[in-house]
């Protein structure tokens, strides 16, 4: 087997590129100025929630574009010549997108319908199998709000370190 080539820079700039518009597309149909894809009835979610999608791959996509520009190594860290705002932007947008999972998750536990939820484990009711989707979810949640706290905090002290050195 051949080992993965790490993607070139216009590879980068491509599918980053590809990501920031899909998010952007999405972001619109959350701020609701562009219809839902299929219509109001296709729609499963408030609208805040189609925005905070569409904010995940939006930021993933400028992510994407700066580790380009910065010329990140393979595992997305940049180099020491790299401008602090750089950095800054890479936490922050790490930041934001844990926090949009964890709302999301969060949402998902309190407020999704019951009717939307499927699946499960057989031979139990649907009630039962919606209560355990939503403990799940609730896990998942949890843990995305302590990866925001860490990665926040962890950030902060990478970059406090930086400035005075």
């Amino acid at each position: 087997m051949s080992a993965q080539q790490p993607a070139t820079p216009r590879q980068m700039y491509f599918f980053g590129t590809l990501a920031a518009a899909a998010g952007f597309y999405f972001m619109l149909v959350g701020l609701g100025a562009l219809p839902p894809p299929g219509g109001p009835r296709n729609l499963h979610a408030p609208l805040w929630v189609v925005l905070l999608v569409g904010l995940v791959f939006f930021l993933a996509g400028v992510a994407i574009v700066i580790q380009a520009i910065g010329h990140a190594n393979a595992s997305g860290e940049l180099p020491a010549e790299a401008p602090q705002w750089m950095r800054a932007a890479q936490y922050l947008i790490g930041v934001a997108v844990f926090g949009c999972f964890a709302l999301i998750g969060t949402w998902i536990t309190i407020g999704g319908e019951s009717r939307q939820f499927s699946g499960g484990v057989p031979f139990v009711s649907h009630l039962t199998n919606v209560s355990l989707a939503r403990v799940m979810f609730g896990f998942g949640a949890a843990i995305c709000w302590l990866g925001t706290i860490g990665f926040a905090v962890a950030g902060a002290r990478k970059l406090r370190a930086r400035g005075k050195s």
